[in-house]
């Protein structure tokens, strides 16, 4: 019997897949050994090399019944590290206000990691400088700023600067109509002074709420799965990325429309919610194709 070939055994200490499952994966997705004498199984050392990687990517919560479907070159593409998109740990953050960038410092100071939980990759002292640099603006997952009192009207003229940016106010000082009028428009406000750390959690709950974060597909994808559409015999793959592709045009355009106009937020925050439902079905029909003829075999 040739060295390269490995008894069931082996290949369960090798691997982690214990033998019952090995046996199961035969039973139910033809998983077949490289060669049986009797009842004992011979697995080749390229098996071995493909049970690993379809470990791996099990651990990391893919389905065994479409991984089994995988060739080995769509396995290597999963396992290769797939680029950030949206940086929801670490979200891109501006501070206006000079009492936030104080906090800023104090926490740089304090924390043994100096790690302060958020990408801070700009600072504006005042609104007047922020709207100053209007047009030569970094890309922003969030804006903070600080305000003595909580004017809606001065928060919306900050939006307006920021469009495409969540923003978080911290207020000092509030009236009961503007902090009713705040919470039922969606608006995320934090009253000031405050720990750093719950400062974190009020951008990142806010950030977490940005639509393209539960994207399953990057627009370069859609692109490329509807470019290689024939390999599957059909154009259904096609209409399916470009199905996807409207509803996260139509659901970018609602989330920056809830937040300009915050008096209708909640029924955008509805759409939303919506909107996702249905891409993550759409997702979800379009994997099959691209799982089962490779349609993204190539793309990274």
């Amino acid at each position: 019997m040739d060295e390269d070939l490995y008894k069931i055994g082996a290949v369960a200490k090798r691997t982690g897949i214990s033998p019952e499952c090995l046996r199961a994966w035969e039973r139910r997705y033809g998983l077949q050994p490289a060669e049986r004498a009797g009842k004992t199984r011979f697995y080749s050392a390229s098996q071995v090399q493909r049970l690993l990687n379809v470990k791996t990517l099990l651990d990391q919560g893919h389905p065994i019944s479409q991984l089994l479907r995988l060739d080995d070159d769509e396995l290597q593409r999963r396992l290769r590290p797939q680029p950030i998109r949206s940086p929801a740990h670490r979200p891109r953050t501006g501070l206006v206000g000079g009492q936030l960038i104080l906090a800023h410092r104090e926490a740089c100071r304090d924390l043994v990691t100096g790690d302060v939980g958020l990408d801070i990759v700009a600072e504006w002292t005042s609104a007047a400088e922020l709207k100053a640099d209007r047009g030569a603006l970094p890309q922003l997952d969030c804006l903070v700023v600080y305000v003595p009192t909580l004017d809606t009207q001065h928060i919306e003229g900050i939006q307006e600067v920021c469009p495409d940016s969540r923003v978080v106010v911290a207020f000092r000082y509030a009236t009961a109509t503007d902090l009713d009028e705040c919470r039922q428009s969606g608006r995320a406000i934090l009253r000031w002074p405050a720990e750093w750390q719950t400062l974190v959690r009020r951008v990142r709950a806010s950030t977490s709420a940005d639509p393209t974060s539960s994207r399953r597909y990057s627009d370069e994808e859609l692109v490329h799965i509807s470019l290689m559409a024939s390999r599957a015999g059909c154009e259904c793959p096609r209409h399916l990325a470009e199905l996807i592709g409207e509803i996260n045009d139509f659901e970018t355009h609602t989330h920056r429309c809830g937040v300009r106009h915050g008096t209708v937020g909640r029924d955008h925050a509805l759409a939303e919610k919506r909107l996702g439902g249905a891409r993550a079905q759409l997702e979800e029909s379009l994997s099959v194709f691209v799982e089962t003829h490779g349609l993204l075999a190539a793309a990274n």
